[in-house]
């Protein structure tokens, strides 16, 4: 994309001038210092959605603090994690800032106005946030708040309930239309699975080196993910080798790689978005326990896969994989979580939007353009974990595969631990 032309009002909150070395000519430089994954139109479109939803639900304004939502709708993303949230009302978009990074918000955002405060600690810059987003509303105005995410300091609540406004917990309301992927974004999505192809690649030649270890194959995927992005990965490389492949969400101890199974977790990214997978290796031939996971595995992503279309109940999907799958031995662990939505995602995780899961209690409707993960990972406790999964957008007439490669056990030849 090329660098937008338009710029936004930006200004100081409270009593502090405008820096000095925030000239015209400056601003104009760093507007244009970086090409933006999308156009104006398509970030417009977004907060026309959200202002369409704000209406249905008797909102005034959106208090947006969630970092991946202020993306999705203004483009604005930063290293920093102090609150920078973004105020959206019937007609305007406010961008709240410390200072240092207005130069991210110049560079990446696409909003009305960015107003910043200098430096100080993060609750008194929150409340010169809070005082000016209730001074541009209307006595009484109902403000939405995502209340219950960890991105959203408790003290905003509070100091928005001293203001003349009623704060109202919107349910995921921005999540939610972020549920439902653009053309352009599922074409991120397709990007990120190029990068997380190379992981794989660089995994399996690694774990054929007779010195590899779980943290030299988590080296080497992690060099792949990051040497042609331009972005990294918000979680893992997850490699876990041997029996403790069996104790979910172990990973790397600079182990020698062991008989049996190495479970892999990672996603390549590209502008944030993400494309997962789970990939097992096997030096030399599986055993008969690694074999058994893996045909579990493989029966629940192919019974995802075979019935995720447009209009089809999420619980209806995972009702499916469950009979596919049938009684589980008594050794063995699985979530029963089927597939979650992925996309656009910041720290911690990149399950980092609404929680609209492929599971029995969940009876929203699949949409086209919806992304998911489907994190088939089997376990016998303590023994062996095997994982072999693959991103996918629902389309009309089904499920198509974003990543690459088949998601069968890696066996990597002529190797013993």
């Amino acid at each position: 994309m090329s660098p937008t032309t338009t710029v936004p009002d930006v200004a100081p909150l409270g009593r502090a001038p405008m820096p000095p070395w925030l000239g015209p000519e400056r601003v104009e430089s760093v507007r244009n210092a970086e090409d933006r994954p999308f156009d104006r139109a398509e970030y417009e479109a977004r907060v026309e959605e959200v202002r369409r939803r704000m209406s249905h639900a008797g909102l005034e304004a959106m208090v947006v603090f969630r970092p991946s939502s202020v993306e999705y709708l203004c483009g604005h993303h930063t290293a920093e994690t102090a609150p920078q949230p973004l105020l959206v009302t019937e007609s305007e978009t406010y961008l709240y800032v410390p200072d240092l990074e207005v130069g991210r918000a110049l560079a990446s955002s696409e909003v009305d106005n960015i107003r910043c405060c200098g430096y100080a600690d993060a609750l008194r810059g929150l409340e010169l946030f809070l005082d000016h987003a209730a001074s541009v509303l209307p006595n009484t105005a109902r403000v939405g708040v995502e209340v219950d995410h960890t991105s959203t300091p408790p003290q905003a609540v509070e100091i928005l309930r001293t203001k003349h406004v009623t704060v109202v917990h919107t349910d995921h309301l921005v999540e939610r239309v972020r549920l439902v992927l653009s053309d352009a974004e599922i074409r991120c999505v397709e990007q990120a699975a190029l990068t997380t192809r190379a992981g794989v690649e660089a995994a399996v030649a690694e774990a054929g080196d007779p010195e590899a270890t779980d943290s030299s194959v988590a080296a080497a995927i992690a060099a792949a993910l990051f040497e042609h992005a331009d972005s990294p990965s918000v979680w893992g490389p997850v490699v876990v080798t041997g029996s403790r492949a069996g104790i979910p969400h172990s990973s790397w101890q600079h182990r020698r790689l062991e008989t049996g199974a190495t479970f892999l977790e990672f996603a390549g990214a590209h502008h944030r978005y993400h494309a997962p997978v789970m990939r097992t290796l096997s030096l030399g031939r599986p055993g008969a326990t690694e074999r058994r996971l893996a045909d579990l595995a493989r029966t629940a992503l192919a019974a995802v896969l075979d019935n995720a279309r447009a209009g089809v109940p999420c619980s209806q999907v995972a009702k499916r994989a469950s009979e596919a799958l049938g009684p589980l031995p008594e050794d063995v662990m699985f979530h029963h979580l089927f597939g979650y939505p992925v996309g656009l995602a910041h720290k911690p995780h990149w399950m980092d939007g609404a929680p609209s899961f492929l599971s029995p209690d969940n009876h929203e409707v699949l949409q086209e353009g919806m992304v998911f993960h489907v994190p088939a990972s089997f376990r016998s406790f303590g023994r062996a974990g095997v994982g072999l999964s693959q991103t996918f957008v629902v389309e009309r007439d089904g499920a198509r595969v974003l990543t690459h490669g088949p998601a069968e056990l890696v066996e990597i030849p002529g190797r013993s631990a």
